[in-house]
């Protein structure tokens, strides 16, 4: 199913611009959604072409993964479900992920940063790397920042919320499925030296805040 495109000219742009932002990043703004608490809109930082290019890739990328015609690919992906006007721009409008209180996930950077890399954490990052080898996904940029920890009473599942596609080695990755398991290893091997490298920050932290 193709994303519905919107209006042209629409008589009521979504009304974003009386509300804060609850992330924010060097390209993109996410707002909860006016009418549905468990979406988002996710919106361009800038009307610039670096900006609106990422959300143009966005958009590829998800009908690219909707193309392989299995739900279970949207399992740690939040599926687009929409593209909005709003009174900030275009928006695309997708699932928003909430703890088991209610409150808006946040990245895996920020949960490390404050609970360290707990047993249930490790657990939780070896689940999203089995399914990214069981999936086949090679992503453009799996990094913490870019991996929200959904927390429900048993513990921790990650979120992949942006860098879906690997645009870069795609050509390399089509080959044989050999070469795409060989980048995916890769690309997790990366990933771990990113959350090491997380963990030893939240350490330090740690034991420069502790009282002498």
């Amino acid at each position: 199913m193709k994303i519905s495109k919107p209006a042209a000219l629409p008589a009521h742009p979504l009304a974003l611009a009386g509300q804060e932002p609850f992330a924010r990043g060097t390209k993109r703004h996410c707002y909860v959604h006016p009418d549905d608490p468990d979406l988002c809109v996710k919106v361009a930082a800038r009307a610039d072409e670096d900006c609106l290019r990422q959300q143009r890739w966005d958009l590829e990328d998800c009908e690219r993964l909707r193309a392989r015609g299995t739900d279970s690919v949207f399992e740690r992906i939040p599926a687009i479900t929409d593209v909005v006007d709003t009174d900030l721009g275009r928006g695309i409008v997708m699932r928003l992920y909430r703890d088991h209180d209610g409150r808006i996930s946040r990245n895996l950077s920020g949960v490390i940063r404050e609970h360290g890399l707990t047993p249930s954490l490790v657990r939780a990052i070896d689940g999203m790397k089995r399914w990214l080898r069981s999936e086949r996904v090679l992503t453009r940029d799996t990094a913490p920042y870019n991996v929200v920890a959904v927390r429900s009473g048993g513990g921790w599942t990650l979120m992949i919320i942006e860098g879906w596609e690997n645009r870069k080695y795609r050509w390399l990755a089509s080959l044989h499925p050999f070469v795409k398991d060989r980048l995916i290893a890769r690309q997790l091997r990366k990933f771990d030296r990113r959350v090491s490298r997380a963990a030893a920050a939240s350490e330090a932290g740690s034991r420069s805040r502790a009282p002498p």
